[in-house]
């Protein structure tokens, strides 16, 4: 089981704060998201939440999947992707407020 203790920012969002956040298109943000329903295996069934202008999706299984998409399309490739760990992708978009990360997830100890 995994839990996270959000400090800042909302594990959810929706079709348009996903845009505004990564200022990508709609059209782009949805095709996303519908590949991203296709990885239920890898990301738990709570990955998009309601139908529609409804939706809502997990803003860490979307960041992960959009990293390594190419890799997971990739059927050889898709071998070599690193296990999906919300905690990790949490630290790197500064979920934890006071802690620093650098970009594989490590602690900066200052």
């Amino acid at each position: 089981m995994t839990i996270l203790k959000v400090t800042y920012g909302n594990p959810v969002a929706s079709i348009k704060g996903i845009c505004e956040h990564y200022q990508i298109s709609d059209r782009t943000a949805r095709m996303i998201v519908k590949e991203l329903e296709q990885e239920r295996g890898r990301y738990g069934d709570y990955t998009v939440l309601g139908d529609g202008a409804l939706k809502r999706v997990n803003f860490l299984a979307f960041t992960d999947y959009w990293q390594f998409r190419k890799m997971l399309q990739d059927k050889n490739a898709r071998k070599h992707v690193p296990v999906y760990s919300p905690q990790k992708v949490a630290r790197s978009l500064g979920f934890y407020g006071g802690e620093t990360y650098d970009g594989s997830g490590n602690q900066i100890r200052s």
